[in-house]
């Protein structure tokens, strides 16, 4: 009997690991199911797919990147879309909080999708807003102020150039954002960004670079001229 209540800590301790085995194994299943569907995805496409670039873990500036530790792009997507250089990424930074026994390390996880502009413009930064933000922005006269007061209950717009920023978001592309005020976007340097929580899928791959493509389409022609330095 002392033996057998001897053992039953052995055989917990044996069962727990070999149910992390068997989690770590269903992980890696299923990482790779998702590998072999994106790439079924992109040859679908034309594009490439590469399960790691690391040199898009450093290609853009602004949040989230630049954060923590441990970062990586992967599930790499390239080609082109409507003429337009592409590329859609899972990016991953670590963190850590806490010391001593309470120290702890969480993964945060980004569906990144950028498209090429082919030429460099000033920063723009268009975010759905929320009543904070909206609070300190005015406060702080951070959050540009446009002539539609739904569109600035709406997002949240940020841009060093307040000019090129008035220039972009003129009255029909405010309206074309207001039909989808769940999407946050971005120019940085010659890039287009929308960047959302968790991984990409092929459905929200394709429903980002069409609002990017709507996007893009709508800025005015003055505005490329300039920026080429045309004007």
């Amino acid at each position: 009997m002392e033996a057998l209540v001897a053992l039953v800590p052995l055989l917990f301790m044996g069962g727990l690991m070999a149910l992390v085995a068997l989690l770590v194994w269903y992980s890696l299943q299923q990482a790779k199911k998702r590998r072999e569907a994106m790439a079924r995805f992109a040859a679908s496409q034309g594009w490439t797919y590469r399960r790691e670039d690391p040199s898009l873990a450093r290609r853009f500036r602004g949040a989230p990147f630049g954060r923590g530790h441990g970062r990586r792009a992967t599930n790499v997507l390239q080609g082109r879309h409507q003429g337009r250089a592409t590329v859609a990424f899972d990016y991953q930074y670590k963190q850590r909080s806490g010391s001593g026994k309470n120290r702890r390390t969480s993964t945060y996880h980004f569906s990144v999708v950028a498209t090429h502009l082919g030429v460099r413009m000033p920063e723009l930064s268009v975010t759905p807003e929320n009543a904070v933000g909206r609070f300190f922005g005015r406060i702080f006269d951070s959050d540009i102020q446009l002539e539609s007061e739904d569109f600035n209950r709406a997002f949240t717009v940020k841009a060093p150039d307040r000019r090129f920023a008035y220039d972009v978001l003129h009255p029909t592309m405010m309206e074309m954002l207001l039909r989808r005020p769940d999407l946050g976007w971005r120019i940085e340097g010659d890039s287009l960004l929308m960047i959302t929580s968790g991984s990409h899928t092929p459905p929200l791959v394709l429903d980002r670079l069409a609002a990017m493509d709507a996007i893009a389409d709508a800025i005015p022609e003055f505005v490329w001229r300039q920026v080429r330095g045309q004007a």
